[in-house]
């Protein structure tokens, strides 16, 4: 019989955001090509900020429309429902009103989908959801964390708390990487809370290694891809490639997304003179990133933190280096000099690894870099790990069970047989 499983993440790709949550999406569709019908429920935020007035009747008619009815995202099914955000619904209320409109069709997803278990991404959101809709079906639950910095999960005493609780609750853990496993351990104090190990992975048919045919220019092209928010610290970037760019004439370095902060990232970029040297490039989708990556010579992440940094492995798998802040996920990726360099979290840091990279473009491996990539990091052995995960999940789930039927019949019986 199919394993069901039931992914709860609010990080899912949607017609207005076709990016957000990719990592899920793929992580789901490696699941479903491994034999697990997995489907997605995922809540979309009904800002109240934007109806001051009648924001909460507006929603409610919302609300009163909803339709369970799964619709269909690159083969993966998904159910979307509206959670209030915004205006008085502060960030430590979201749990709560993303758990209301989870539970506006949870009924009928169980009766159109009885799943066998649910995997919620995210502790606090999707966690504390995924521990209501794990309990109506009496199944597992298994929790994934990407958050970074996590702190943004604990800095509010309900947050706090829920995160805590549903982290308690689940049968299994995951987080993304090691420096996010010790921040949870820090953030909740659960020093010695079980929690395992479980990278994203990359999706290979997309990035492949660089070829001779690929078409290349002269000098040396950097490549920076995500989005323009403050953890990244693009400002940091630029302030370190002003420093270096008249020692290294051949450098150019592209700016690969959208956000918050591309125009202040533009103006900035003019200001300085340098709209020839810094170039930007139009987000685009996972197959214009890894066409991107093949017409450059090395990526950087100048990030506050990163959980992981798909990214870099995307790279890697591309038969790019990497320079890298010791930013959290990038750390356990660049294990060695032949895959990139590492660099202290700062504008000095950063202006020093680029003239390092500049100097030894020449020397790194395309094929050694590439073999990092598929030692471990693609979608499929992702999926087949988690995949086991579950069965053992499941299987001592149904012991459980027949203790309980145990137990229950002899209590009937009144212990005797």
């Amino acid at each position: 019989m199919m394993l069901k499983v039931l992914v709860v993440s609010h990080m899912f790709p949607r017609a207005h955001h076709k990016v957000g949550g990719f990592f899920v999406l793929e992580q789901v569709k490696a699941l479903r090509d491994n034999g697990i019908d997995a489907r997605v429920i995922s809540g979309d935020p009904f800002w109240a900020n934007k109806f001051p007035l009648t924001g909460i009747v507006a929603y409610a008619r919302a609300h009163s429309k909803v339709e369970a009815r799964w619709t269909e995202y690159e083969g993966v099914p998904v159910m979307f429902f509206p959670y209030l955000a915004g205006g008085v619904f502060r960030p430590w209320l979201h749990a709560w009103t993303y758990e209301i409109g989870l539970l506006s069709i949870l009924s009928a997803v169980k009766q159109q989908f009885d799943y066998d278990l649910v995997h919620a991404h995210t502790s606090y959101l999707d966690g504390n959801a995924g521990v209501r809709a794990a309990r109506l079906g009496n199944v597992p639950l298994v929790i994934t964390e990407h958050t970074g910095p996590f702190s943004l999960l604990a800095n509010h005493v309900l947050k706090r708390i829920v995160t805590r609780r549903a982290v308690n609750a689940a049968q299994r853990v995951l987080c993304v990487g090691d420096s996010l496993r010790a921040d949870m351990r820090k953030e909740l104090s659960l020093p010695n809370a079980h929690i395992d190990v479980l990278s994203n992975g990359y999706d290979h048919h997309t990035f492949r290694m660089k070829d001779h045919s690929d078409n290349r220019s002269n000098g040396i092209r950097a490549l920076w891809v995500g989005h323009f928010v403050p953890v990244k610290r693009i400002d940091r970037l630029v302030e370190a490639f002003s420093r270096i760019a008249a020692d290294i004439p051949e450098l150019t370095l592209s700016l690969m997304g959208d956000g918050e902060g591309l125009e202040a990232a533009k103006h900035d970029v003019e200001k300085r003179g340098l709209s020839e040297r810094i170039l930007f490039l139009k987000a685009s989708d996972r197959g214009g990133v890894s066409s991107a990556m093949r017409e450059h010579d090395f990526l950087v992440v100048s990030s506050e933190v990163e959980t992981f940094s798909l990214v870099t492995i995307e790279a890697f798998a591309s038969g790019l280096p990497v320079l890298s802040t010791r930013c959290g996920g990038p750390e356990d990726l660049i294990a060695d000099q032949g895959l990139g360099r590492l660099v202290t979290n700062d504008i000095e840091g950063i202006a020093a690894g680029l003239e390092d990279m500049c100097r030894n473009i020449k020397d790194f491996d395309s094929a050694h870099i590439a073999t990092r990539a598929a030692s471990g990091y693609s979608w499929d052995s992702v999926a087949k790990e988690l995949k086991g995960i579950y069965r053992e999940l499941l299987e001592n789930n149904r012991f459980r069970a027949q203790a309980v039927d145990t137990v229950e019949a002899s209590r009937s019986t009144g212990g005797k047989r």
